[in-house]
């Protein structure tokens, strides 16, 4: 084999392994709105639905600028009675950005983004700093046959939102507070799943009682508030 035929051979080869990265994820690059919520950190949720590029459940911790995190903040204070808060981030392809690119920018809005919301930040910088749950829905997966519910934040904040598992379903994400909680937000543990004793029959959990379990340990969990930030039936319909 003569050396131009062996330099021929590692282009390809270079071109090859260059395109197959850049094509790993099927997905069509698309816009992904995200429910964001939190004052000492930001948490961001996809606003899924069951068809492709959108059916995923994911759970993100976000960084802003000092500024910008300054701004939410600051809007969130003046607009106490509005529980949602959402973000427009640019076109990209979701499991790419979230586990490889990492950067994106967006616009921030108070209200729903589709829904008449308000942009009060433009094209501002994202930073995905840490995946707190990821999962890409699967149509052959079978509903729980009991309320499950992931549980994030960290020792000032706590949320849940509920397990999606298969068509039709609903995403609602609420704001609670718990007792010991730093013995659930331990380092390494981003999430945590957690189970109702009420039957999974698409309807939010009624709140008659306040205790849940760890759903690996069945370590009760006991609930002294919650607030329903966000709730949708239509899109996962």
């Amino acid at each position: 084999m003569t050396c131009k035929s062996i330099y021929f051979l590692i282009l390809l080869f270079g071109f090859k392994t260059a395109y197959s990265q850049h094509n790993y994820y099927s997905d069509k690059p698309s816009t992904h709105g995200m429910l964001i919520m939190g004052t000492s950190t930001i948490y961001a949720e996809h606003l899924p639905m069951f068809h492709t590029p959108h059916d995923y459940q994911i759970i993100l911790e976000l960084e802003l600028s000092k500024a910008d995190f300054a701004a939410y903040r600051e809007d969130r204070t003046l607009h106490q009675n509005e529980l949602v808060y959402t973000i427009e981030p640019e076109t990209f392809v979701l499991p790419e950005m979230v586990n490889k690119t990492k950067v994106f920018k967006a616009n921030v809005y108070r209200g729903h983004f589709e829904r008449n919301g308000v942009r009060f930040l433009d094209t501002i910088t994202v930073k995905i700093k840490k995946v707190i749950y990821y999962k890409q829905f699967d149509k052959n997966q079978e509903r729980p046959d009991l309320l499950q519910y992931i549980l994030f934040g960290n020792s000032k904040e706590h949320f849940l939102s509920h397990l999606i598992s298969k068509k039709p379903d609903f995403n609602e994400v609420l704001a609670v507070n718990l007792s010991s909680a730093k013995k659930f937000f331990k380092e390494g543990q981003p999430h945590q799943l957690i189970t109702f004793d009420e039957k999974e029959n698409r309807k939010p959990f009624s709140w008659n009682t306040s205790e849940a379990v760890i759903t690996e340990t069945s370590k009760s969990v006991l609930f002294k508030k919650h607030c329903r930030l966000y709730l949708e039936f239509g899109d996962l319909n």
